[in-house]
């Protein structure tokens, strides 16, 4: 069970700083617009929406760890 928890534990933190650094790529075209106003907006909004798939893929690893950890698998 450790073994596993801590392969699950390292995946979910890869998945958490994949997005949690797209969402500050993303701020910080939003805050510097180096591409000009209406670019770095738009690319800002792609960026944005791409990050929620790792952040989403860690809060579901999160939810399984949290299962394996209470049922004691």
């Amino acid at each position: 069970m450790d073994e596993r928890l801590d392969a699950l534990k390292k995946t979910y933190q890869k998945f958490l700083a994949t997005g949690l650094g797209l969402m500050l790529v993303a701020f910080a075209l939003m805050i510097l617009q180096p591409l000009g106003r209406s670019a770095s907006l738009a690319l800002a909004v792609v960026v944005f929406l791409f990050a929620f798939i790792p952040l989403e893929m860690a809060k579901r690893i999160a939810r399984k760890m949290a299962v394996m950890a209470l049922r004691g698998e």
